[in-house]
């Protein structure tokens, strides 16, 4: 027995959830590898990769079926990291980044929400968590973008830092401060914004030393206009869902 069989084993991976990790580790092993130096090397987005995921509709494991879904265990969706990332870590990086930035909409989304925004990435789309800003790290309280509302839209300013998936992403899982409410903490609120908003731009792509397939973005909201639909909760309800 291989060590990643004995991790499966031990991980109590289904008969089917050890054959799609199978799939995957093999994909990533054929097509993955043979590319991830060159496009480390590059610094291109590896789209091939994406398209690949794609074909195996592998966003579909962390997904419920209503929304487009066939899901996997949570141990199953590690595997299925480990097993890309050792052929390719900035391609791991990407997709796990997907995982990362959908949960909370799963999570504290209403139905409505999920039903709409959710079905894009079953299909294969991106998605960035974006929280990061040059004062609010760590410390993500600290965060300065600001969300007003106006009518029936939220409008969206300021500005984020070292965004995973920031300049291709479908969806983004965006923190920032309500601005009726003024205690610093109480006002961090979250929603979705989706690709093409007005208002919303790519600053730069970062010139990485290291996976550097994986591409980190800083983004700018100037005035971006955002259905109060996309809100996540209640204004205010952002850090439970950040922490």
């Amino acid at each position: 027995m291989t060590l990643f069989e004995r991790i499966e084993t031990a991980n109590g991976l289904s008969e089917t959830e050890a054959m799609v990790v199978k799939t995957v580790r093999d994909v990533a092993r054929e097509r993955f590898l043979p590319r991830a130096a060159d496009y480390d090397r590059s610094g291109a987005f590896p789209w091939d990769n994406v398209a690949d995921l794609k074909t195996l509709g592998l966003n579909g494991i962390f997904l419920p079926e209503d929304y487009g879904g066939a899901p996997l265990s949570y141990a199953a969706y590690l595997e299925c990291v480990r097993a890309i990332s050792a052929a390719c870590a900035a391609t791991g990086i990407i997709w796990a980044t997907v995982f990362h930035a959908v949960k909370p909409l799963l999570e504290f989304g209403t139905e409505a929400q999920k039903r709409r925004l959710l079905p894009p990435i079953a299909a294969g789309g991106l998605a960035a968590l974006v929280i990061t800003e040059e004062n609010a790290g760590s410390d993500a309280t600290g965060m300065q973008t600001r969300f007003t509302l106006d009518g029936d839209v939220i409008r969206v300013t300021g500005n984020k830092l070292f965004i995973t998936n920031g300049d291709v992403a479908d969806l983004y899982f965006v923190f920032g401060k309500w601005s009726e409410i003024d205690n610093p903490r109480r006002a961090i609120s979250a929603l979705v914004i989706e690709k093409g908003t007005p208002g919303l731009s790519i600053l730069r792509k970062e010139d990485k030393m290291g996976l550097r397939a994986s591409s980190t973005a800083a983004l700018a909201f100037q005035d971006c206009p955002v259905p109060r639909a996309n809100l996540i909760g209640a204004p205010g309800d952002g850090l439970n869902v950040l922490l």
